[in-house]
């Protein structure tokens, strides 16, 4: 019995993936972006084809949004929304630890430790 439950929180954890923001480096305009709050909205972008306006109501959830364009360009951020671009090396990283094939895609993280978060709902597409 103790190894099925051990098995099994195993494999959900395996589930979820982390992101290291020491690792990967975002810049917000010409700062190097450091994550504050405890929770976040991760939304994976293109500016040049779907509008994060039209993206971002369908959360539903009041949480600070960073918001990833793959068409790099630094637009201006306020106090919940975080526009971020990175070298494209960084962006493909960001892809193949989320495991995301399509765009724009979303996905919650939470703080854990330092400048990792988690993975904390399933990645929701479109």
């Amino acid at each position: 019995m103790i190894a099925v439950v051990f098995a099994y929180n195993n494999y959900r954890f395996s589930q979820y993936k982390f992101i290291d923001f020491s690792q990967l480096i975002f810049y917000q305009k010409s700062e190097i972006f450091v994550p504050q709050d405890e929770r976040y909205l991760l939304v994976l972008f293109s500016s040049n084809g779907t509008k994060l306006s039209e993206i971002l109501p369908k959360n539903g959830k009041n949480l600070s949004v960073i918001a990833v364009d793959f068409a790099q360009k630094r637009l201006d951020s306020n106090a919940t929304l975080n526009y971020v671009s990175a070298d494209i090396n960084t962006i493909l990283k960001l892809l193949w630890t989320l495991n995301i094939k399509e765009l724009p895609s979303s996905v919650e993280i939470l703080h854990q430790k330092g400048k990792i978060y988690k993975q904390d709902s399933k990645i929701f597409k479109g």
